[in-house]
């Protein structure tokens, strides 16, 4: 295992905006941010000490660290066989115009069941790595958890202002929108929110910020129950999924339990950003759901990712909505002052993008979840794809009811090349699991632990089987990208054309 994958020039952006992670006060001008990959963290970090490098942070979920060094050391760690070097380029995030005349029906056009309530999702965990949360009456203790905060400001609040919104479309519980109509609900209110903060208040974070936030999502799983991964942002790469250090931990906390839901991005027809490109994860594109509950009007916008690639699948897996869609505002907030125009009242604000699909699609699985204790990752999403209706533009909105009571089936399972070594136990394609654990059972606290990874084991392996002799990446093959929910505002619905539904 060799070469410096000098690829990874990420400028990311959060289905909304962004996230990010400063470069620390004692990295001298003439030192580069890099994530460097080893047989484990010691050995990674040895790697970087021998060049003279100075270590940031370690990331056992790749089994490296985060790090700084010279020219001189990158042409070392260059010719070491042992390591994976991968520039720890900043990502930053973009958006466009937006438009408060929306009336949310987001909730309805997903289908939910007719005994749902705002205990929804209740018992399940859905971690939520982003630009933080803020306090709100929506979302507050316990029901809202704030993990360490990675992005370097340390109160694990959102002063960015997409966390927040991601969060409300995932969980929030209508307190704040009382006796209005509509009434603004989460698709799983009752689900608990970890909060994992990766990105300052101007929205940039880094590679190593956001693997940092996945491998502890991954790490305590256990501790709050984490069913669910949201991931409202996206790179755009040319480069295939096995050699993407995203991808290997994304697919790790896959194979521990964790269904992970990714954006498709916005870049349009031809293009699906990374870690959504990744055969495993649930990807989500968005849907237009033209302001009504029924799907025969609903159509894939143009700017919504789509691409059929190799391995015979074919991304997104989903659609949801994700056009004029209505979620928390952080008044104040980077978002918030930047663009008024996206405020519908003192609590809410609207937007655009598959960042949003990809939260309601997160608050489905963890509703899913919450009735079919069981299951594994791959039983949700078979579930999720299986019960789809396909709409105009070649996607399948997602159908929570429809999910809810479908059929286990063996085609479930799934058997793509892994990005990773499998911990050590010859997996080379497809996961842990060697049947689909599909039941009507309630949540129990116990989930196929008889052959679920435990946390411990991921610190001292390696993510990768891909011939890193056989490629050599150049920070050429890597193109800039944004948040996949650039636009939070597409279109200008005007009030009388979206139909009043209240839930609740």
């Amino acid at each position: 295992m060799s070469t410096a994958r000098l690829g990874i020039g990420f400028a990311v952006a959060l289905a909304c905006a962004g996230v990010a992670g400063a470069t620390p006060a004692h990295a001298a001008e003439n030192t580069q941010a890099v994530v460097v990959e080893g047989s484990s963290v010691g050995a990674a970090a040895h790697a970087v000490a021998g060049v003279g490098g100075k270590v940031d942070a370690e990331l056992p979920i790749v089994s490296g660290v985060a790090a700084h060094v010279s020219p001189a050391g990158m042409n070392a760690l260059d010719a070491d066989a042992s390591v994976v070097v991968t520039p720890d380029v900043t990502m930053h995030p973009t958006s466009d115009s937006f438009d408060p005349s929306a009336v949310d029906t987001q909730l309805a056009a997903v289908q939910p069941s007719a005994n749902w309530s705002r205990g929804a999702g209740t018992g399940v965990g859905v971690a939520l790595v982003d630009t933080g949360v803020a306090d709100t009456p929506d979302l507050h203790a316990p029901r809202l958890v704030r993990a360490p905060d990675f992005s370097g400001e340390g109160d694990g609040v959102d002063h960015y202002g997409h966390g927040t919104f991601m969060a409300g479309l995932i969980a929030g519980d209508g307190t704040a929108s009382a006796g209005q109509q509509p009434q603004h609900f989460g698709v799983a209110p009752g689900a608990t929110l970890i909060s994992v903060k990766v990105a300052r208040a101007d929205g940039s974070s880094s590679l190593s910020r956001v693997l940092e936030g996945i491998g502890w999502v991954v790490t305590h799983r256990d501790a709050y129950n984490i069913g669910v991964l949201n991931l409202s942002f996206g790179v755009d790469t040319p480069l295939p999924y096995l050699a993407n250090p995203l991808s290997g931990a994304v697919e790790a906390a896959w194979a521990s339990g964790i269904t992970v839901v990714a954006s498709a991005g916005n870049q349009g027809d031809g293009d699906v950003t990374s870690p959504g490109d990744d055969p495993y994860v649930i990807t989500v594109g968005a849907a237009d759901t033209a302001g009504t509950v029924t799907t025969n009007d609903d159509s894939v916008p143009a700017w919504s990712g789509h691409e059929r690639f190799f391995f015979r699948y074919t991304k997104p897996d989903v659609v949801a909505p994700g056009v004029s869609v209505v979620s928390l505002r952080v008044p104040g907030s980077t978002i918030d002052t930047q663009h008024p125009e996206g405020r519908v009242d003192d609590t809410y604000f609207r937007g655009t993008g598959t960042s949003m699909s990809t939260a309601m699609v997160s608050g489905a699985a963890a509703v899913l979840l919450s009735h079919h204790g069981n299951a594994t990752p791959d039983d949700v999403k078979g579930a999720l794809v299986s019960s789809a209706t396909a709409i105009a533009g070649g996607g399948r909105m997602i159908n929570l009811d429809g999910a809810d009571h479908a059929t286990a089936q063996a085609s479930w399972w799934q058997h793509f090349p892994i990005a990773f070594d499998g911990l050590d136990r010859g997996f080379d394609r497809g996961m842990p699991w060697t049947a689909t654990r599909w039941t009507n059972d309630s949540w129990a606290a116990t989930r196929w632990t008889a052959t679920r990874w435990t946390a411990t084991r991921w610190t001292a392996t390696r993510w990768t089987t891909f011939d890193w002799e056989a490629s050599r990446w150049t920070a050429s093959r890597w193109t800039a990208s944004r948040w996949t929910a650039s636009r939070w505002t597409a279109s200008r619905w005007t009030s009388d054309a979206w139909p009043s539904q209240s839930w609740g």
